[in-house]
């Protein structure tokens, strides 16, 4: 029967398997911890069956009473193969350093130790790939994730609504700015007629003052002439209807602005 690990000088963990997980196309790391269970200076060499397989961070060194230290195992990538046996293994040998022993050369202390003064501690190695039940995990919760956000867009598109009522009075706030845009627009046409038929206006009152002149002059110029010569007033004929185009013009004009602003 074997003893506690509480009285063993050095406790390892893990005790017997050092478990390396894929991908192996890259470097795996697993760690491994010694503690030194007695009170007396503990030294300790790791050893494995493939030393160009791996790289092992210390390969020697002591540990102080009760205290513990991590060892380093580094995996170098390499191709896999189920199919192929693995048969690594590794061997953590240990001792208590002697009371009068040097611990600065740790190499030179080693030679100097007999092999009956060593214990021995085997592991071996197991190599294991991501299982298809943790992908499956994995792509379970990229697909919950997934219907999640699904859940996100349905949510979304219970607001759809709102944002279709917002559509709706922006669409509204818009129709009246157009109607109230309209309706400036009009008021400003109806100004720029009214402006346009005042011209006119003031163009046919000119027009009319000016055959007016044009008649005083010519019966002040008809004044002078014979008594036997014929009067031909041709610009007095003309005068009438003018005017009354002049005056009809105008009050249609009127009647038209009139009508707009009433409707």
């Amino acid at each position: 029967m074997s003893k506690p690990n509480y009285e063993l000088p050095l406790t390892i963990d893990p005790e017997h398997e050092l478990r390396f997980v894929g991908p192996f196309n890259r470097s795996v790391v697993t760690i491994m911890t010694l503690r030194n269970n007695s009170s007396a200076p503990l030294v300790f060499k790791i050893k494995t069956t493939a030393p160009k397989r791996y790289c092992v961070r210390p390969n020697i060194g002591k540990i102080l009473p009760f205290r513990s230290t991590q060892v380093e195992i580094c995996l170098q990538p390499f191709m896999y193969d189920q199919q192929e046996k693995n048969k690594h293994k590794f061997m953590v040998q240990s001792v208590l350093a002697p009371v009068d022993a040097d611990l600065t050369d740790l190499n030179k202390l080693w030679k100097e130790l007999e092999p009956q003064q060593l214990m021995d501690a085997k592991l071996k190695c197991v190599f294991e790939m991501p299982s298809a039940e943790a992908n499956a995990e994995n792509t379970s919760g990229i697909s919950v994730g997934v219907g999640s956000g699904s859940a996100g867009g349905g949510s979304a598109g219970t607001n759809v609504p709102a944002i279709t009522e917002g559509a709706k009075s922006e669409t509204k706030l818009s129709s009246d700015e157009k109607t109230a845009n309209s309706t400036d627009a009009t008021e400003y046409d109806l100004s720029g007629e009214m402006k346009a038929l005042m011209e006119s206006n003031t163009d046919l009152r000119k027009e009319n003052l000016h055959l007016k002149d044009q008649i005083a002059r010519y019966r002040s110029s008809a004044a002078l002439k014979q008594p036997n010569e014929p009067y031909a007033p041709v610009l007095a004929e003309k005068q009438i209807p003018v005017f009354y185009i002049a005056i009809a013009i105008a009050a249609a004009i009127l009647g038209l602005l009139l009508g707009k602003f009433l409707l």
